[in-house]
């Protein structure tokens, strides 16, 4: 049982690691992509050219992209079935169902890519992703705070409110001060990188608590 546990808690450190990973190389190899001008989901827009035409850089960064995205959502799902363990309350428990369908939502974003043939599914996938990852991390971080060590719980939760307040903070800056650059509407690559690294941030540090400790802060 004990090697079981050991095993899915590696989960929370491969599918962070290579989804974030993925998500950077991405950026790099894909040509048209600029962080002042385009979104994430821009690197996963469909071009035209077949699926596995690697020799193109559009389509290795679409490949990169979307392939992490799929990945990281489902070999996560492993590791909230190990955080499920440790929950003792139902806040918690609440917590881990919430970010369990936000990985859902993570590995859908994949999979309904732009101008994809299950486009119209995207940008549902995409904002529920970061709005979930958010709710996740403030309904865990209090269940944890209320029964168990406050800094783990509070820390948790401030993660979750630090992911909230950036996009806040971007999206009045696009529409208050970055007027002149065109559709600003559409220029969400940073605070989306920033809501990713969080997120898998937190997911690592948890996982690796769970490895060294054995379990998580009481």
């Amino acid at each position: 049982m004990a090697d079981t546990r050991r095993t899915l808690t590696y989960f929370g450190l491969v599918a962070p690691a290579v989804a974030l990973v993925t998500l950077l190389l991405a950026t790099l190899v894909d040509p048209l992509f600029s962080w002042q001008s385009r979104s994430l989901s821009s690197i996963g827009e469909a071009n035209g050219k077949a699926l596995l035409a690697v020799g193109t850089a559009d389509q290795l960064a679409f490949l990169l992209f979307n392939g992490g995205l799929v990945f990281g959502g489902i070999v996560g799902l492993p590791f909230a079935a190990r955080l499920w363990s440790e929950t003792i309350n139902g806040i918690e428990k609440a917590g881990v169902v919430v970010l369990a369908v936000a990985l859902l939502s993570m590995t859908g974003i994949g999979f309904a890519y732009l101008d994809g043939p299950a486009n119209a599914l995207h940008f549902p996938f995409a904002a529920g992703f970061f709005l979930l990852a958010t709710v996740a991390l403030l309904v865990f971080g209090t269940g944890y705070a209320l029964d168990r060590s406050p800094t783990f719980g509070l820390v948790t939760m401030w993660l979750g409110i630090v992911h909230l307040l950036q996009w806040v903070v971007w999206v009045l800056l696009e529409a208050m001060v970055w007027t002149g650059d065109g559709d600003t509407w559409t220029y969400f690559a940073v605070p989306e990188a920033v809501g990713a690294a969080l997120f898998g941030g937190w997911v690592v540090w948890t996982a690796r608590t769970l490895l060294r400790d054995g379990s998580l802060p009481s």
